[in-house]
């Protein structure tokens, strides 16, 4: 099988760039594939392991695309990354790979920050929502979206991005029992795949004496030589982490107002490493103005090496998303790798994991629970680091590259069988669209009635 993979490409900052290089070894053994990037620059080491081709949304190569049984867009709410790919995915139909459910975000970076375009906004919103939708929209356009994540939770535009696919790919059994309930062509639920790549886990002299271990799936391509180094003193200075792409949802004021408060604070250190999508600048001047400029570090966005390097010095991480967008956690998966304790936000994906594996914070309590989990730690530092272990065996058994691999190449067979079903059913609502134009609605919902069985017929045939 031939797969044209639609998916922003490292050194993009973004998570979603080092998904595909997680999953490409495992679909690549099983499939010919073609990464489709609109970057300029890419890791050019992935071209070791398949072709790599540059699109402009604009001009593409068709001829090119339809050698490939089945195109795969890759799908998040940056339209930086996401933008160009899916406009190809309009165009093309394909699988869609959604990595997150609420995506008004997204359409709004396109409609109204790239683009300027409130009709089209307004098109969209009151086809999928009506006329309350394209009435909250056009408020929302006119206040430069201030109101964005009301807008997210009430008008996610899910079926916006998926418009034209044939199989959709989702990452949580939410969002998997939500599409599969609304959508006509198939729908498929696969844990987030995370790579540990041959890391072992070194017995740093934890007193319950837990084993040193292999993992047998090494991936060439990913630094198999990596080690995971649980730190070895289970003595404060305690280390903690907060990392990623950092933006409003991760509740970075929050985690430092309750670190200001806690009275053990002394005990620990915190490093942030990310890329910081909120105002820098105020946040350094937060920490100053909180006293906590001795005890939390802001480091920038650092390369996976030396994330991992800080990793391997940390005795917890935190991991808090809210609102989420209904998105599972690369980087949750990284910590597990690690086989590190983590609090992580009751909401969402995150709320669906085991209280064996993290440590809950409830949105409605987030400062009283961050300190709690913090003291708790302090007295018993050990069972959180046996939490973190748990995490480790939930990533080997559950988030395998093979095993997501396998997913796709098995969705990829069923929406080749579901395509001709789709063109029928996009050829009734051309007709339908058609008719209303030319007779209005009255003598058209008749004759669509009567074109949409002849076309039924046809597909059934």
């Amino acid at each position: 099988m031939k797969i044209n993979w639609f998916s922003p490409l490292q050194p993009a900052s973004t998570d979603i760039a080092h998904y595909t290089g997680r999953v490409l070894p495992a679909l690549q053994s099983r499939a010919q594939v073609t990464l489709w990037t609109d970057q300029a620059e890419w890791d050019r080491s992935l071209e070791t392991i398949c072709e790599v081709r540059r699109f402009n949304p604009l001009q593409m190569d068709w001829a090119e695309m339809n050698r490939a049984d089945i195109s795969v867009y890759n799908i998040g709410n940056n339209p930086l990354f996401h933008g160009a790919i899916w406009q190809v995915s309009r165009r093309h139909s394909g699988i869609v790979v959604l990595h997150d459910i609420r995506l008004h975000h997204f359409f709004d970076g396109l409609y109204r920050v790239a683009w300027r375009d409130l009709p089209a906004y307004l098109n969209a919103m009151q086809f999928y929502y009506g006329e309350e939708g394209a009435r909250d929209a056009a408020e929302c356009f006119a206040e430069n979206a201030r109101n964005i994540d009301y807008m997210a939770e009430k008008y996610p535009l899910t079926e916006h991005a998926a418009e034209n696919a044939i199989g959709l790919l989702v990452h949580t059994r939410e969002a998997f029992e939500r599409l599969k309930a609304d959508s006509l062509c198939p729908v498929a639920y696969a844990p987030l795949p995370f790579s540990h790549c041959g890391m072992r886990i070194a017995d740093c002299g934890l007193e319950s004496g837990a084993k040193t271990h292999t993992v047998d799936s090494i991936q060439p391509f990913l630094n198999p030589q990596s080690e995971i180094r649980i730190p070895q003193s289970l003595a404060p200075p305690f280390r903690l982490i907060v990392f990623g792409y950092l933006s409003r949802n991760r509740r970075l004021d929050t985690i430092l107002e309750a670190f200001a408060e806690l009275p053990e604070r002394e005990q620990f250190r915190m490093d942030i490493y990310g890329e910081i999508l909120v105002n820098e600048r105020r946040l350094r001047s937060r920490v100053r103005s909180l006293g906590l400029k001795s005890l939390v570090t802001l480091h920038g966005f650092a390369p996976e090496a030396e994330l991992d390097a800080a990793l391997s010095r940390t005795h917890m991480a935190i991991n808090l998303r809210y609102p989420t967008m209904g998105e599972a956690s690369g980087s949750q998966l990284r910590i597990w790798a690690h086989a590190l304790p983590s609090m992580v936000s009751r909401t969402g994906w995150y709320a669906t994991l085991s209280e064996e594996a993290v440590s809950f914070v409830r949105v409605e309590n987030e400062k009283e629970d961050i300190q709690s989990n913090l003291k708790a730690f302090l007295k018993d530092p050990e069972r959180f680091a046996l939490a973190g272990r748990k995490g480790r065996e939930i990533l080997e058994k559950f988030h395998s590259p093979e095993a997501y691999a396998h997913a796709i190449v098995s969705l990829a067979e069923s929406a080749r069988a579901f395509r001709p079903r789709a063109g029928f059913m996009k050829l009734a609502c051309t007709a339908g669209a058609r008719a209303r134009d030319l007779f209005g609605t009255n003598v058209a919902d008749e004759l669509l009635r009567r074109i949409s069985e002849k076309i039924h017929a046809m597909g059934a045939g």
